[in-house]
């Protein structure tokens, strides 16, 4: 029996925005049939490079077998994380942006805990399981369905007003909520702007090729040596930043992170990052994004950036 939850959403948005998410959205627990084969195409062909952990799990990717219970609906958050600051960065290298303040993981689950305890108590025999980037399943899919954007063709979720700069969390349940919420419409149109400015070819329309990734690169690859960084030590934001969703929409509204854990750290507005040791880095980084990467992978990118720079 689906529960009539538009009073129950009308709760639970508050609770969100009052804990800094921006967004807010429910739907179905089930991933459209044309994602499932995309996904299943895209591993088919050897896109994701060497995550060997992506084509594990796929019925809890696909089905969403797995959670420790049949889930019936997605509670779908989002959260900016971007800091204005960031545009008055002057360093030789770049990181991407969701990367510079506290690690993500942490900061979303602390910040969920007062719409879990609600709805916990509320519903104290129904089960709720929130991910954050942490669980094998589409969560950009998954947002989508319940509002939150549409996929572009940098194959980010975008939202009109927001732009693409936000985290997603989710919260399975088996509550069986009444879903109100529509797929944005895509707005992307004739816009070329991320596979044209993509300097490593990785986009083609809604596809991309994580082995071409600047992005994978600098992260997943932990080969002896990478090439092709352009600049980035840690992820790449380009495909981003030229969106106009981004460049015009969302920084005409003035629209930025409003938790304090997100803004960027005061060591990445010095020039310090190369001096770092070993030890320091991880006391640095423990708390971070960054700590998904190794000292020696960020010794590996920085040598690379300047022996492009060199042009050797």
């Amino acid at each position: 029996m689906v529960l009539e939850s538009k009073e129950l959403l009308d709760e639970l948005r508050p609770i969100a925005f009052a804990n800094g998410f921006q967004l807010f959205g429910v739907s179905p627990a089930l991933v459209p049939s044309v994602d499932k084969e995309n996904i299943l195409h895209w591993v088919q062909e050897g896109r994701h490079g060497k995550m060997d952990w992506y084509p594990k799990n796929m019925n809890l990717r696909l089905e969403l077998e797995g959670l420790g219970f049949k889930p019936e609906s997605v509670i779908a958050l989002g959260a900016l994380y971007n800091d204005p600051e960031y545009d008055a960065l002057d360093l030789p290298y770049r990181f991407s942006r969701y990367a510079m303040g506290e690690d993500y993981h942490s900061v979303l689950r602390r910040k969920a805990l007062c719409l879990l305890d609600f709805l916990r108590t509320k519903y104290p025999n129904q089960k709720f399981r929130q991910g954050v980037d942490s669980l094998p399943v589409p969560e950009k899919i998954l947002a989508r369905e319940a509002g939150l954007g549409w996929i572009g063709k940098n194959t980010n979720l975008i939202h009109e007003e927001y732009g693409s700069f936000f985290f997603i969390s989710l919260i399975f349940t088996d509550l069986p909520l009444q879903f109100v919420a529509s797929p944005a419409k895509d707005r992307c149109g004739t816009c070329r702007a991320c596979i044209d400015s993509c300097p490593t070819g990785a986009l083609e329309p809604y596809r991309i090729d994580a082995r071409k990734c600047i992005s994978y690169k600098t992260i997943e690859d932990r080969s002896e040596d990478v090439d092709s960084l352009h600049g980035w030590v840690y992820g790449c934001d380009i495909c981003q930043e030229v969106c106009p969703w981004n460049q015009v929409k969302a920084r005409k509204k003035g629209w930025k992170t409003e938790m304090a854990e997100f803004k960027i750290r005061d060591l990445f507005k010095k020039d310090k990052l190369s001096d770092l040791n070993e030890k320091e880095f991880q006391v640095y980084f423990q708390d971070s994004a960054v700590s998904r990467i190794s000292y020696k992978q960020m010794k590996r990118n920085l040598n690379t950036l300047g022996r492009e720079s060199s042009g050797s």
